[in-house]
């Protein structure tokens, strides 16, 4: 693994964030071991990695991290794949959680680019929707791909021209973890992220099997909870004609 404070890094997301690092004396560091070649469509999900072959069956992969520096508390965000793949600490690239109780607040929370969005958590994935300019700033088009590289984005079908629908199947936690808690985005005023504990929430990257079946829109794979390969599309059930909306993707079949 190289790690240095003054590393540029490849993903656009992440550039920036290695250049707070660097000012505040965080360390950005590089993978240790670059991801499989020939993973085809893979994400980060919690702390699992799922590949998505051409016939859209998931697979688990190992996800490589940095191992040779200790984990932060909010854990690492890792993009990209084969030896592109990076990673930095998350409080690097967005605020860290304020907490009291078993409820934890996050000011200015990830969002896909700097325009405006309304963000709602699904089964520990963030699902937003919009993308617009925001009122006086001049109007451009919409970026084809989201300035945090760890988003999945798509145009809402039926949507408003430069309506878009992001997902992040690994964002922030407390403490770098889905499984439990219940979070949720707060609009009124500055965006801050809520979480709670909440032993009974069901999420993403939990353990599966025959008697502990998986959140709807997932699947379980090598004993894992994981998403459907992610096509976002949709925001609403009525985006989805004959299908129904789950992490931001119209899916058929199942209950």
């Amino acid at each position: 693994m190289t790690c240095d404070r003054s590393r540029r890094i490849g993903a656009r997301a992440l550039l920036a964030a290695a250049t707070t690092a660097s000012v505040l004396g965080i360390s950005s560091c590089r993978s240790p071991a670059r991801a499989p070649d020939g993973e085809g469509d893979c994400a980060d999900v919690e702390t699992l990695r799922v590949c998505w072959s051409g016939t859209g069956s998931p697979r688990v992969v190992k996800r490589p991290v940095p191992a040779s520096a200790p984990a932060p508390a909010m854990g690492w965000r890792c993009v990209g794949g084969g030896a592109a793949r990076t990673c930095v600490s998350r409080a690097a690239s967005a605020p860290a959680f304020a907490c009291e109780g078993s409820r934890c607040e996050q000011r200015h929370p990830r969002m896909p680019d700097d325009g405006e969005w309304q963000c709602t958590d699904s089964a520990g994935a963030t699902v937003c929707m919009g993308g617009e300019r925001a009122a006086g700033v001049a109007p451009a088009p919409a970026p084809s791909q989201p300035s945090d590289a760890g988003w999945f984005c798509g145009h809402r079908r039926g949507g408003d021209p430069g309506s878009r629908v992001c997902v992040d199947l690994s964002p922030d936690f407390p403490d770098g973890r889905a499984r439990g808690w219940r979070c949720r985005t707060l609009h009124d005023g500055p965006a801050r992220r809520v979480c709670e504990r909440d032993a009974a929430a069901h999420t993403l990257a939990e353990a599966c099997d025959p008697a502990h079946p998986c959140v709807d829109g997932s699947r379980c794979a090598e004993g894992w909870c994981v998403p459907e390969r992610p096509a976002p599309s949709c925001w609403l059930e009525t985006d989805c004609p004959g299908g129904r909306c789950r992490f931001g993707s119209c899916i058929t079949g199942g209950a």
